[in-house]
């Protein structure tokens, strides 16, 4: 059993090596135009079977010396070549641009945005990542905009693998496919989850205590309390005051008023749990435009602000590696 293991592990690593010597810089790039040096076409399983049965009759034909089977024979055959021709000239011309990527939150797949145009009509199209058909278009009428979903959902960095391009136009016994090869690496950032009260959340650059609320925040809510004397109505929980008859006040915290570093090894709970809360935290700031920072153990990310900081803070937690908490490693 381990031996058939190894050699399928083998055969895919010759198979993966022949494919990148073979297509080396043949399909790499943002910008694919099917034509004859980009284009591959055999036989579907199908069409196999449909060939094998042709090769059949032919066989049985002559043994048999019976011109009907024969017909039949070279019938099928005719049939095969003009489903070659009609395959390979549906989809040559066909123009593939990636125009974006879209990174997510666990567990939200990331996403590839395509344009794709022809001067022509082209029917049957599949996107096919990974042996999974991401996407299928039925037709195609000069040009047209879709939207992929990777097959990745846990918290990580993953470099984009080669995308076939397949139609099995007309038939289905023919395979007619390319390859794209594109140079990006897609992010699933790790999920956002609330941390509510955990006093040792973060650290505030001004204050040598830690200090995490903020009195009269707008950010979170915090608790319910008394109402006193001078306060205002416009926080009173009514929906509390129609069961108890009693007047209570929602308290509200702000986690990102004032400058924040946000540290891993101050959190609770395990390493996932401390991204995730990160994750949200950050968030949160950014889209309240306060500045941040973001320690990871040895890494530090400077105090600052915007999308770009954002964005590479994020990355940062995806590619956190949870088993060395080396988070300059890539996600294997």
């Amino acid at each position: 059993m381990l031996k058939n293991k190894k050699s399928g592990f083998l055969f895919a690593d010759f198979k993966q090596a022949l494919f990148s010597k073979l297509l080396k810089n043949k399909h790499t790039g943002n910008t694919l135009t099917l034509k004859h040096n980009t284009i591959y076409v055999l036989p579907s399983k199908m069409g196999c079977g449909f060939l094998f049965v042709a090769v059949l009759n032919f066989i049985l034909g002559i043994n048999y010396q019976n011109n009907l089977i024969l017909a039949m024979a070279y019938l099928m055959l005719v049939v095969l070549v003009l489903a070659i021709l009609i395959g390979y000239s549906n989809v040559k011309g066909l123009t593939i641009h990636f125009k974006a990527k879209n990174n997510d939150y666990s567990p939200i797949s990331p996403r590839l945005v395509f344009d794709i145009s022809t001067d022509k009509f082209c029917q049957s199209f599949n996107v096919i990542y990974q042996k999974q058909i991401l996407h299928h278009l039925d037709n195609i009428k000069d040009r047209t905009n879709i939207t992929v979903s990777l097959p990745y959902k846990n918290r990580g960095s993953y470099p984009l693998k080669r995308i076939k391009l397949l139609s099995q136009y007309p038939f289905g016994l023919v395979s007619v496919w390319s390859y794209m090869q594109i140079e990006e690496t897609v992010f699933v950032y790790p999920e956002q989850i609330n941390p509510n009260k955990n006093n040792n959340l973060m650290v505030d650059d001004h204050n040598s205590n830690g200090d995490l609320k903020r009195a009269n925040g707008i950010d979170e809510f915090d608790s319910l309390v008394d109402h006193q004397h001078g306060m205002g109505l416009q926080r009173v929980s009514w929906k509390h005051y129609a069961k108890t008859q009693q007047l209570m006040v929602k308290e509200f915290v702000n986690f990102a008023s004032t400058p924040m570093t946000y540290d891993y090894s101050q959190l609770q709970g395990n390493a996932e749990t401390r991204l995730s809360h990160l994750s949200y935290l950050i968030t949160q700031a950014h889209l309240h435009d306060h500045a941040f920072a973001l320690k990871l153990n040895s890494q530090l990310y400077s105090m600052a602000k915007g999308s770009e900081h954002f964005n590479a803070c994020l990355m940062a937690l995806s590619r956190f590696k949870v088993n060395t908490e080396n988070q300059d490693a890539d996600h294997s």
